[in-house]
């Protein structure tokens, strides 16, 4: 199950490209060891997303599946990631029609909120 706590652990686990990019932004001073799970997300994991859906990389899916499963996590701080810090920033840059079909059920139902209150659908 993932939790708040080891969200960083455990999404750098799931995928190389997102602890790869983690270092390197450690290493440019960019983010730190104390920086919350929020700010990592937004430096590494939304970046990577970002890259493979203008890819149509497979990877998408699977970062799509990974947000599907931080929703079900029934903890409230790592939806609030999924949700705030991940889906809002990818329908800023992304029409909702281009990425829907990644999304699972909980995934598609925040989406539909957050651009709702950004105004895009």
């Amino acid at each position: 199950m993932i939790s708040y706590d080891s969200l960083i652990e455990n999404v750098c686990d799931e995928f190389p490209k997102v602890r790869k990019l983690y270092y390197l932004e450690l290493k440019n001073g960019s983010i730190d060891f104390d920086s919350g799970v929020h700010t990592v997300f937004s430096f590494c994991f939304v970046p990577t997303l970002k890259r493979a859906i203008l890819n149509d990389d497979a990877l998408a899916q699977r970062m799509f599946d990974y947000l599907e499963k931080m929703e079900m996590s029934g903890d409230n701080l790592v939806g609030e990631v999924a949700e705030f810090t991940v889906l809002e920033e990818i329908l800023d840059d992304f029409e909702f029609n281009k990425v829907k079909k990644y999304m699972g059920e909980l995934t598609m139902d925040a989406a539909k909120l957050i651009n709702r209150y950004i105004n895009k659908i």
